[in-house]
């Protein structure tokens, strides 16, 4: 029988303030059996405004996954439109790391098993990816060196960079010890079962949730294109032992995702997939 670690996203900061149902939140992913969590930091405002927050609260909230007795699978670094972690002005991106690395030591302590975090380095069509390239880079090896946990980019959605196999290469081979999470919904031109298995070695946790074949849309599974069967079978091809870990907001009518669903999604999904490969 085939079973991974059941992970979800919880959201530390909502609708630019802190997320009020935090702790009972923590609560309810306990009860419903969940394993671990990924914390995600979102944002707050501002890129400064957001990383002194961060900061600021990242103990207290890591201390009360502790708590209830949930794994810290992941930290999902602050996310948001600016792009000064990849910037083009050296100076920029040396105080832009910088932030990473205080908010990564704030959360050392707690031992998170993972940092997962989006490139900033924007879209194909504003004509500044190349340019931008070998600040991510820089950035990344100084942030690996600043944990013992794994430090994870995530592939992007649409034609922001890396968003396929080739491009979380070039990336990844560049970054001794870096490593990577793949956000299923977000491979959109590759399969994401393909994307499983060509960054094997890197591969350290996942984002789990559907699309509708031409962009992001973060659904429960099987609720759009992708073959969950295939991916539970590169999973289990390759080896994987991290989390399963959910990313779902809101179903194709607007109505956001409660934890009871996402277990019972889980639950279905896996009884699917052992009756599958036992055929």
């Amino acid at each position: 029988m085939y079973q991974l670690e059941l992970g979800t996203s919880v959201k530390l900061f909502w609708k630019g303030a802190l997320n009020p149902d935090y702790r009972q939140q923590l609560k309810e992913i306990k009860r419903l059996g969940f394993q671990s969590v990924e914390v995600s930091m979102g944002q707050v405002g501002g890129y400064k405004l957001t990383m002194e927050m961060a900061t600021q609260v990242a103990p207290e909230a890591l201390q009360a996954v502790l708590d209830e007795g949930l794994i810290i699978n992941s930290v999902h670094m602050p996310f948001h439109r600016f792009v000064y972690i990849s910037s083009c002005d050296e100076g920029v991106r040396a105080w832009a790391s910088d932030e990473y690395r205080k908010l990564m030591e704030a959360c050392n302590p707690f031992k998170p098993r993972n940092f997962v975090f989006h490139s900033k380095v924007g879209r194909d069509e504003e004509g500044l990816v190349e340019a931008r390239k070998p600040a991510l880079i820089k950035t990344f090896r100084e942030i690996v060196a600043c944990t013992d946990s794994n430090v994870c980019i995530e592939n992007m959605n649409a034609t922001s960079y890396p968003n396929t196999i080739d491009r979380m290469l070039e990336v990844l081979q560049q970054v001794e010890n870096g490593k990577c999470c793949i956000d299923i919904n977000h491979s959109l031109y590759n399969k994401p079962e393909d994307m499983i298995v060509a960054l094997a070695p890197w591969l350290r946790t996942i984002h789990v949730s559907d699309n509708d074949g031409t962009n992001e849309k973060h659904w429960m599974p099987n609720t759009g294109v992708i073959d969950w069967m295939k991916i539970l079978g590169a999973l289990e091809k390759i080896g994987y032992q991290g989390a399963f870990t959910y990313e779902v907001l809101a179903d194709p009518d607007g109505r956001l995702y409660s934890f009871a669903e996402i277990r019972e999604n889980y639950d279905q999904l896996f009884e699917e997939y052992n009756k599958y490969r036992s055929r």
